[in-house]
């Protein structure tokens, strides 16, 4: 049961990322669209955005090829508009599908579809699977488990790949666009092809600390494909459903792929990956050994010829770079955290937009810009609170021309001064999506999207608000538009390949390619004779500059009759026609939806035994997660007393609101050597305020809590009158704050943070019970890049006097038992580094990313005369190593665990024998990970 109950916790712990507690402020206002196929929850504003999805739900549902299962019960759908995040996902415990509304502006990310049409193709796929795979084997542990157990049992049986492949293959098939016919979606597996790298299974299912991995999207999209077109749509219904019903307790998935394909599953991986890999690729670029994998992005010339650009990688932060026409680089200074790498010079000053999170409302975050004056390094914050994109500067530096996205989903484009200040709105009567805008003379342009999904490239007068399209609207995606004298240079998907691309006069024409590479070239830039593109890799993206010359000029119209990715029923099938077109809207009416409505919704359960004791919990979430509750009855075997106990949390108020209360039946115990029995009742209630102070390059958090806590113990006769009533309560307060810098892959820690926290407890009445704890963690760089160096201390104690005491968390030296003594105190050291990359895996089962190691040294005191009879400190210091290992258990669930040896400098006075000590640990970062929400460039996968 522990082992089950452990992977149970790593598998929520993963979804709770998606999660966000309490995230919405008590003024918002919510509504309720339910249809007998959707359950919409939406926020004031979106009536339109919520009936669109509700139609598209309804319109899904019924053309949806034969391998679906189709929808008995409408999923509740939350639109979530205030992030400036575009993502979305569907999760058990509780079911529920929450989408990030904010649409993603870099077409060759996700596509141009319009976003909540995107995201309905896609979650919905998800929503039929959790409804197909609640079957047999998943269906018992959903039986013992609640949804949490379903979540399990599917992750266990179910590859990520599928999951993810079968909704990318739905999005493609039921739209004339979907990943499955983008380009850049095929950078990945073209680029380590293209290499001459030949990846292992596992190492495509759980990637690597060392080398570029595509992820399970690709990898799911491309097997997938292979077993709907090679044994017909109903193969991976079939196949996905014998697997959730776990038919052949080992490898279910494996065994029922050959099952119904009369294929072993390695030949049928390897057949899937050799199709396409013909496909996709001529021959091997090039081959050999290349250094980490390091990103070179987003290129600009200055007025002199040097190269500005983003660089960032496995081992290093994003920061901005200036290369002259030496060829000598200097580090400008390390960026802000940001969505992407975009940014644009003019005149010795660079323009960004960086990501701001809201100190208490994790729904909410902003795209603010940044002003960077590139001969002093200083910064200067010129917007706040804004949702700004993709700013440029004007060729004279005195204007910035940005794309805002605001809460209610509308694009506009903003004229401002350098320092923020609003100079003009451009009129957006169409409600385009713009993207990329850049200066055109007078004019401006921006690759910019309709409501069908198409693009194409505006020119804008800022004073008249006229639009012209200079290119026929298409399907094709298209980026980063750029004055080029009277022509317009630009990135275009065509023919199954991201390409630069000029437009003169109605005519287009193709940069010469002296690459020979199928992997993506984007953001050109010119200077005299010579473009400079961002290249796909297999080592990252890669600047590259060649002479500048266009080849086989035709007009635009001719050009676009091109598909955006050549119709080859091996590599992405026949969009059904007109699906997305064709969605009446839904009359249905409109509800309010108050945020304290439904706060009871139990969706799973726990049973739990550790020696003596047996319990089970029942879990409880409403549908917003502003309110969480548990419910747990627990039963003792050695004292034989039962408890039921009830928790709950509020976070729909700017403090969090804590209240739990326990009642046992029958407690025993000792007095005056005759056994009685009691009964007794806890209460507690408390606040806390978890603040995100992260701003710039820093993430920081601050969590401050207040809890009271009433113990009152029930007597029976004659022990009542004797003992009187012996309620007690007590106060128990606590601050944890951290600042860290931003972490690259592979680092082990940050190379700059601290984390500290303070904890303080005091009884109120009867007891003059006290006990406080301090402890501090200062993280600083080692040696080399991924080296890490901790310095941590403590100090903590209690009251002397007679009474209850609290228990002991203090963090001793490594090594020693602890007993909860009248003073402690500790200063310790740890040295992290890196040992090897394995990257190597056992039967499907464990996968080995990474080995380090630790050394360290504590040095700790502690006080107690009735225990050390002296009142002097005592010591007890050690010193050891560590080894622990990064791992991925059933190619799904990161583990990390590890064995420490700690060798006793001091006789352990606290109960232990021996000087020799061995550990198993499972460590624990005490730094949170502020940017769990924050995906990477090019990874806004949903």
């Amino acid at each position: 049961m522990r082992i089950i109950f452990i992977f149970l916790s790593l598998f929520c712990f993963t979804d709770l990322l998606s999660q966000q507690f309490g995230g919405h402020p008590p003024a918002q206002r919510w509504k309720l669209l339910k249809t007998p196929e959707a359950f919409v929850l939406f926020p004031k504003g979106w009536d339109s955005t919520a009936r669109r999805v509700a139609g598209l739900m309804r319109e899904i549902r019924w053309a949806t090829d034969s391998s679906a299962t189709k929808l008995t019960k409408p999923v509740p759908i939350l639109l979530q508009h205030q992030t400036t995040i575009s993502n979305g996902y569907v999760a058990l415990a509780p079911l529920r599908s929450e989408w990030y509304m904010t649409a993603p502006l870099n077409s060759f990310d996700l596509g141009s579809l319009p976003w909540p049409d995107q995201l309905g193709l896609h979650e919905q796929r998800h929503m039929q699977q959790y409804q197909r795979f609640n079957r047999g084997g998943a269906r018992f542990f959903r039986w013992i488990l609640g949804e949490q157990g379903q979540a399990l049992a599917n992750a266990l049986t179910i590859p990520d790949w599928f999951f993810e492949g079968d909704a990318v293959y739905q999005e493609t098939l039921l739209s004339r666009q979907g990943r499955g016919r983008m380009p850049s979606f095929y950078n990945g597996y073209r680029s380590v092809w293209e290499a001459g790298k030949n990846y292992s299974y596992q190492k495509l299912r759980n990637g690597s600390y060392r080398d570029y991995v595509p992820n399970h999207y690709q990898l799911g999209y491309l097997l997938v494909k292979q077993g709907e077109e090679r044994y017909g749509p109903l193969f991976w219904k079939k196949v996905s459903a014998d697997a959730a019903a776990m038919k052949g307790l080992f490898y279910p998935f494996q065994k029922a792929v050959k099952k119904h394909s009369g294929a072993s599953f390695s030949t049928f991986r390897n057949a899937a990956i050799a199709s396409s890999r013909e496909l996709l690729i001529d021959s091997i670029v090039f081959a050999g050994k290349e250094p980490t994998v390091t990103d070179e992005e987003n290129p600009v010339y200055t007025e002199n010829g040097s190269l500005l650009f983003v660089r960032s990688g496995y081992r290093q932060i994003p920061a901005f770079y200036e290369k002259n026409t030496a060829g000598h680089e200097r580090l400008v200074r390390v960026k802000d955290r940001s969505l992407d790498n975009y940014f644009s010079y003019a005149k010795g000053k660079l323009v960004y937009a960086a990501f701001q999170p809201a100190p208490r409302w994790s729904w909410k975050d902003y795209s603010t810009l940044q002003l960077l004056d590139l001969k002093t390094g200083k910064q200067q914050t010129i917007t706040r609170k804004t949702k700004y994109f993709h700013p440029t500067l004007s060729p004279s530096g005195d204007t910035i021309l940005t794309v805002e996205l605001d809460a209610s989903g509308q694009s506009r484009l903003h004229l401002l001064k350098p320092d923020g200040k609003l100079l003009q709105e451009i009129k957006n009567d169409s409600n385009y999506i713009y993207s990329f805008p850049a200066f055109y003379g007078k004019q401006v342009l921006t690759a910019s999207r309709n409501k069908r999904g198409d693009m194409c490239i505006h020119r804008i007068d800022p004073v008249t608000g006229e639009h012209v399209a200079l290119v026929p609207w298409t399907n094709h995606l298209i980026g980063y538009p750029k004055a080029l004298g009277d022509s317009i240079i630009f990135t275009l998907s065509w023919n199954g390949l991201d390409k630069t691309m000029v437009l003169y006069n109605g005519l287009l024409a193709s940069q010469a390619d002296t690459l020979a590479r199928k992997t993506g070239q984007y953001q050109p830039v010119v200077f005299k004779n010579e473009i400079t593109t961002m290249v796909f890799t297999a080592m990252g993206y890669k600047l590259h500059t060649a002479p500048l010359q266009f080849v086989h000029w035709a007009p635009a119209e001719q050009v676009l009759q091109t598909p955006l990715f050549p119709q080859k029923n091996e590599l992405n099938p026949a969009p059904l026609d007109n699906l997305l077109a064709t969605i009446p809207p839904v009359a249905d009416s409109v509800k309010p939806w108050a945020q304290t409505r439904q706060l009871f919704k139990f969706h799973s359960w726990t049973p739990w035994f550790q020696e003596p004791e047996l319990s089970i919990t029942a879990y409880s979430q409403n549908l917003l997660n502003s309110f969480q509750s548990q419910l747990t009855f627990t039963y003792n075997r050695n004292e034989r007393f039962k408890k039921i106990g009830f928790s709950t949390v509020y976070g729909g108020l700017f403090p969090y609101l804590r209240a739990g209360a326990e009642y046992s039946f029958d407690r025993s115990g000792l007095f005056r050597n005759k056994l009685i029995r009691w009964n007794e009742l806890e209460l507690q209630g408390g606040l806390q305020l978890p603040l995100n102070l992260s701003k710039g390059r820093q993430i920081s958090f601050l969590n401050t809590s207040a809890d009271w806590v009433f113990n009152q113990p029930y007597f029976r006769q004659p022990e009542k009158d004797t003992l009187g009533n012996l309620a007690f309560s007590y106060l128990n307060y606590q601050l944890q704050y951290s600042i860290q810098s931003q972490q690259a892959k592979q680092h082990i820690n940050p190379r700059w943070a601290t984390a500290m926290r303070f904890q303080w407890r005091s009884a109120i009445n009867r007891y003059s019970s006290r006990q406080w704890l301090g402890a501090v963690n200062q993280y600083l760089p080692g040696v080399s890049i991924n080296h890490s160096l901790v310095l941590g201390a403590a100090f903590g104690g209690r009251d002397s006097l007679p009474g209850f005491r609290f228990s002991n968390n203090f963090p001793f030296a490594r090594g020693f038992e602890t007993v909860n003594t009248y003073r402690m105190q500790r200063i310790g050291l740890t040295y992290h580094l890196p040992l090897a990359y394995p990257d190597i895996g056992l039967g499907n089962i464990i996968y080995l990313l990474r080995i380090r190691a630790a050394g360290f040294f504590d040095w700790g005191q502690a006080k107690e005369q009735r225990i050390f009879k002296t009142t002097r400190w005592v010591d007890f210091r050690s010193t050891g190593l560590e080894l622990n290992f990064d791992t991925r258990w059933w190619n799904q669930l990161p583990v990390s665990f590890g064995i420490r040896y700690a060798y006793l400098l001091d006789p352990d006075r606290m109960g232990g024998i021996g000087s020799h000590r061995w550990q198993f640990i499972l460590p624990v970062n005490l730094i949170p990970s502020g940017a769990a929400r924050l995906q990477a460039p090019r990874q806004l996968h949903f």
